[in-house]
């Protein structure tokens, strides 16, 4: 096992300040993020030489160890630059925390000798996965892995085999290194391109059996990894942690817009106001009204997000609980509303933006398109989640992922 390097000490506000330090790169990188469909190299780098990655990494292989809080203040700044790269890079962050949940034996293989080692991921289940001597064979085709061209392993869904005749599959995650998979370029898409989400196809790899870990151990607190590390940070349920790191983008995306939009804001005049002395259009009340509508849902969103935040923080971190159902829930409900306020904030914005926003560049049109795409995602469907949270409120045994 290599030796880990120690990291300086560093305040979590301290890691912020460095997230809002780096926007200006972040933003100027833009444009070519979605032209080459995958964030830039430059970035990467800078984030890795910052320490973000190790945010959510245990200290036994040098990482911080901070908390959901420290993480999500800092994609909404990323983001706020450049929704793609707040996607990769909180990804980036999170799956550390997923690696931790892995037993020990896995996480002295992913870290033992690169303790900077990063990983993408695909989340549903797919292939074909067979038991044999000392592990597993995977084959198949892991889509949606974003950050893919920038990773060491990828973390890929798979469906374990049933351990007794007749019973059923188990779902869970295996980990496999870069050298063992190769990278389908099919991405080609209308918002978050610049995330370069691929897919990871395997062709009958071997993975040992300690890389393995069932998606039950990831809702018990209780995991392999937390057996292992005993740091209350490891107990979260997976969705009450990990889709944070997807929802906030969104959130990000929505400020970023504004403070574009205000400054854009500033003294711009319609072609009529140019010609036949008309009104500036932040005179518009048509455009106040967008943006006190867009302004409402930021703030909504923040507001709801840090006191959910806040609630977990204090019943896993500082109490050692396990978060039970409803808890799990109250985090879905609050990923999914703020995708949704996001949402309905930008398309204010955007309503209001002028001929300019259909410039493909215009940074208000990129955070909409990105913000629709976030709305796509499984894990942020309104109306799954509002009925899943709806079953839960009146009794009724909850259906859904949580």
């Amino acid at each position: 096992m290599a030796s880990i390097r120690k990291l300086k000490e560093v305040t979590r506000e301290e890691l912020i300040q460095r997230a809002v330090d780096m926007r200006p790169m972040i933003a100027a990188k833009a444009a070519e993020n979605e032209q080459n469909r995958r964030i830039s190299q430059d970035i990467v780098d800078e984030v890795r030489a910052r320490d973000f990655f190790r945010m959510l990494q245990p200290k036994k292989f040098g990482g911080l160890e901070f908390d959901g809080e420290t993480t999500v203040r800092c994609v909404i700044e990323w983001a706020s630059a450049d929704t793609s790269t707040g996607w990769v890079c909180a990804l980036g962050v999170v799956h550390q925390w997923l690696i931790a949940q892995f037993p020990l034996a896995t996480q002295e293989e992913v870290w033992g000798e690169d303790p900077g080692a990063i990983a993408c991921g695909s989340y549903a289940p797919a292939g074909n996965t067979v038991a044999v001597d000392g592990g597993y064979r995977v084959t198949g085709k892991f889509s949606f892995a974003s950050g893919v061209d920038i990773a060491d392993w990828a973390l890929v869904g798979v469906f374990f085999p049933p351990e007794e005749d007749g019973g059923r599959p188990v779902p869970g995650f295996t980990i496999v290194p870069k050298s063992d998979y190769e990278i389908d370029d099919d991405w080609h898409v209308m918002g978050l391109t610049g995330t370069g989400s691929k897919t990871v196809v395997c062709r009958d790899v071997f993975v040992p059996a300690h890389r393995r870990v069932d998606f039950v151990d990831l809702t018990t607190g209780n995991s392999p990894g937390y057996q292992a590390l005993q740091s209350n940070l490891y107990r979260y349920p997976l969705l009450s942690l990990v889709a944070y790191g997807i929802a906030t983008p969104a959130l990000g995306a929505l400020n970023g817009a504004m403070e574009v939009f205000l400054d854009a804001m500033n003294g711009r005049e319609t072609r009529g106001a140019v010609v036949l002395g008309g009104p500036k259009v932040k005179e518009f009340q048509a455009v106040q009204m967008r943006v006190g509508r867009a302004a409402a849902n930021l703030r909504a969103a923040r507001a709801m997000l840090f006191a959910q935040l806040e609630e977990s923080r204090v019943k896993v971190m500082d109490r050692g609980e396990v978060l039970d159902v409803g808890d799990r829930l109250d985090n879905r409900i609050t990923q999914a509303k703020l995708v949704e306020l996001s949402v309905d904030g930008l398309d204010e914005l955007f309503g209001a933006v002028g001929g300019q926003g259909i410039n493909t560049s215009q940074h208000v049109q990129r955070a909409w398109r990105d913000v629709h795409a976030i709305a796509h995602h499984i894990s942020f469907n309104w109306d799954a989640i509002s009925s899943m949270y709806g079953q839960h409120q009146l009794g009724l045994p909850p259906q859904g992922q949580f």
